[in-house]
């Protein structure tokens, strides 16, 4: 069975259950009044951040992998094949998650994580941040199964709304879907597997920035952004938000078109304004 682990908020040196907050002026007991606003949950911040630091080398099958930050996070690592994720000494001394190699085939091996969808995943109108630090293969597509590389990814190509950071070719893109329309931003750097990059992708309104940085050079990092119609993102569906791979409805990775993340990931985040 995958690990799995509930992650509680942490104010200062306290550790706490998140709770539902009544919005601005809404008083004791106003869920019996109709006129009365909803009650919401505000976004924490940070909503998520995945360091993998805890972890000591080795296979990651069957660890309790948790999240830094002040939401509420179920996360399992997921397989397809034989197992072969691991924990392995990343950047700078620290610790990553080293995703399966390339296969290319159907039998091959396949991991990603599965982040519980929350509401805090859901953006709607609001205006958010997510990416990870990257170290592509040299070989990582090639096949119909395997033929780009999926960073993090929430919901699908036939879903009404979707937010993803992939790598094709060894070029990163972002694609933001809400119910008015899709911004795509490519990027024309060509990742070298010998370095770290960290990526990450904005939506502000109606523009979306993806920067990527070369984590092992001095310099600034490359921006590329792009605007648009994008509207509303309210995905209130199981999608889960995915690392590393596809995942469908079901919460299991894809078996098709899996596009599996081939090298290391760290440094995962999520934060909506």
């Amino acid at each position: 069975m995958p690990g799995r682990i509930t992650q509680w908020g942490i104010v200062g040196a306290t550790l706490v259950a998140l709770a539902v907050v009544p919005s601005c002026g809404e008083a004791a007991g106003a869920e019996n009044d109709d006129s009365a606003a909803a009650t919401t949950t505000p976004p924490p911040d940070p909503q998520l951040l995945l360091t993998f630091d805890d972890q000591e080398p080795g296979p990651a099958a069957d660890r309790d992998i948790q999240g830094e930050g002040s939401a509420a996070a179920v996360i399992s690592l997921l397989g397809r094949g034989k197992q072969k994720a691991t924990f392995v000494t990343g950047r700078q001394g620290g610790i990553a998650l080293r995703t399966p190699v390339y296969s290319g085939e159907t039998g091959g091996s396949f991991s990603a994580l599965r982040i519980e969808p929350e509401e805090w995943l859901s953006p709607g109108l609001a205006d958010f941040t997510f990416g990870a630090d990257v170290r592509l293969d040299a070989r990582s597509n090639g096949t119909a199964i395997d033929n780009g590389d999926n960073v993090m990814q929430r919901g699908l190509y036939a879903d009404a709304a979707q937010y993803k950071i992939q790598v094709d070719k060894h070029h990163p893109s972002c694609v933001i879907r809400g119910a008015d329309g899709a911004v795509v931003v490519k990027s024309k750097v060509l990742l070298n597997p010998a370095k770290w990059y960290r990526l990450t992708c904005q939506r502000t309104d109606k523009t979306v920035k993806l920067t990527v940085q070369d984590l092992d050079s001095n310099q600034p990092p490359e921006t590329m952004e792009k605007t648009g119609p994008i509207g509303p993102m309210d995905m209130i569906g199981s999608e889960p938000l995915s690392i590393g791979a596809k995942i469908g409805d079901d919460g299991e990775i894809i078996g098709s078109s899996t596009d599996q993340f081939n090298g290391w990931l760290d440094n995962i985040s999520y934060e909506r304004s």
